[in-house]
C-alpha cells in the first residue's frame, strides 16, 4: 500500500502536469501569433502614414501622377522587403520554437515514462522479496513450534530450500544490473557452450511441466570466447522468461549451432508471443509488458536488460521474432 499511493501520486502529477504543459504550449503559441499581428501592424501604420506624408507633399508640388512617382515606388518596396522579412523571420522563430516544445515533450515523455517503470519496478520487487520471505520465515516458524515427521520435515525443508533460491537469483539479478551498467570489466576465457546450456537448461527444468528439446549440433563441441557466469545468467534468463510466458505450452526448444564465425543459439517457445509494438522495449531497464496491476507473472523487468548488456558485451546481439504458429523465438549471435 505504501508503494501504490506514491504510484497514484505520480499518475496524478503526470496529468496535471500534461494539462499545464499544455497550457503552456498554447500560451507561448498564441503570444507569438499575437507579437507577429502586432509587428505587422505597426509596419503597416507606419507605410500608410509615409504614404499619405509623400502624397500630401507631391500633391503641393502638382506631380501628375502621384501613385506613380519614383518616391511612392520606394517607399513600397521597402515597406513590401520589410513585410516578407516580418514573415520568413516570424515563421523561422516559430519553427524553431514548436521544434524546442517537441523536443521537450519527447524528454519529458521518457522521464515520466522511466518514472513510471521504476514504480513499477519498486512494486514488482517488493512483492518478489516479500513471498519468499514470508514463505521461509512461515517454515521455520513450523519446524520450530511443531513436532513434524521425517516426510512433513523434507518437505518443509524443499520448499524453504526453493523459495530461497528464488531470492539468491533476485539478488544475484539485481547485483548483476548494477555491475553491468556501471562499467562491469570482464573476464574471457574459452566456454564449452554444449556444457553451458545444458546446465542452464537443467536449473530451469523443475520450473516446467512441458519438455525442454536440446539441439546441439550434431557431433561438434562449440566453443566461445566469453565469461562463463555472465553467459551463464544471460541464457538462464532467456529459458526462465520462455518458461514464464510460455508455462502451458508442451515444449521450449533450445538450438545451438555455428554460423559462419559465430555462435548463435536460439530459445523457442511456443506461448503468447509478443507483441511487435513491444519488441524494442523488452529489453529496457525495468519495463516489464502490461502493468502491477494486471500481469500475473512474477519478475523485476530486469532479465532481458541483463541479457542485452552481457551479449553485447561479447560483440553479440540478441534479437526477437514470432515462432510459428505461435510463441517467440529470441535468437543470440556472439
Amino acid at each position: 500500500m505504501q508503494l501504490v499511493m506514491p504510484l497514484f501520486v505520480l499518475l496524478i502529477m503526470k496529468k496535471s502536469g500534461n494539462i499545464l504543459f499544455y497550457l503552456i504550449i498554447i500560451y507561448i503559441l498564441a503570444a507569438g501569433s499575437w507579437w507577429s499581428y502586432l509587428l505587422h501592424s505597426k509596419n503597416q501604420e507606419v507605410k500608410n502614414a509615409q504614404l499619405e506624408k509623400i502624397r500630401y507633399k507631391l500633391k503641393l508640388e502638382r506631380v501628375a501622377d502621384i501613385e506613380d512617382s519614383s518616391e511612392m515606388k520606394t517607399v513600397l518596396n521597402r515597406y513590401k522587403r520589410q513585410r516578407w522579412m516580418i514573415i520568413g523571420e516570424g515563421s523561422v522563430f516559430m519553427l524553431i520554437l514548436l521544434f524546442g516544445l517537441w523536443r521537450i515533450y519527447r524528454i519529458r515523455q521518457k522521464e515520466l515514462a522511466l518514472a513510471l517503470q521504476q514504480q513499477n519496478f519498486l512494486l514488482s520487487i517488493t512483492h518478489e522479496l516479500k513471498s519468499p520471505i514470508a514463505s521461509v520465515q512461515l517454515v521455520l516458524e513450523t519446524i520450530q513450534k511443531r513436532q513434524l515427521t521425517n516426510e512433513q520435515l523434507q518437505k518443509l525443508s524443499t520448499n524453504g530450500l526453493k523459495d530461497n533460491d528464488r531470492l539468491h537469483k533476485l539478488v544475484q539479478d539485481l547485483l548483476l544490473a548494477a555491475r553491468v551498467e556501471g562499467g562491469y570489466e570482464y573476464s574471457f576465457s574459452e566456454v564449452h557452450m554444449n556444457e553451458l546450456l545444458v546446465e542452464c537448461i537443467a536449473w530451469i527444468r523443475p520450473k516446467y511441466s512441458g519438455k525442454i528439446i536440446f539441439e546441439p549440433a550434431e557431433n561438434v563441441i562449440i566453443l566461445a570466447k566469453g565469461e562463463r557466469s555472465t553467459l551463464a545468467t544471460a541464457f538462464s534468463n532467456l529459458l526462465e522468461n520462455a518458461v514464464k510466458y510460455a508455462e502451458n505450452s508442451e515444449k521450449i526448444n533450445v538450438k545451438l549451432y555455428k554460423k559462419k564465425d559465430q555462435v548463435a543459439v536460439e530459445i523457442i517457445d511456443e506461448g503468447v508471443g509478443i507483441p511487435k509494438s513491444e519488441r524494442n522495449k523488452i529489453f529496457n531497464k525495468f519495463y516489464r509488458i502490461g502493468n502491477e496491476d494486471t500481469r500475473k507473472t512474477i519478475g523485476t523487468g530486469l532479465g532481458l536488460y541483463i541479457v542485452k548488456k552481457v551479449i553485447e558485451a561479447h560483440n553479440g546481439t540478441v534479437t526477437v521474432k514470432d515462432n510459428q504458429p505461435k510463441g517467440t523465438v529470441f535468437s543470440v549471435l556472439i
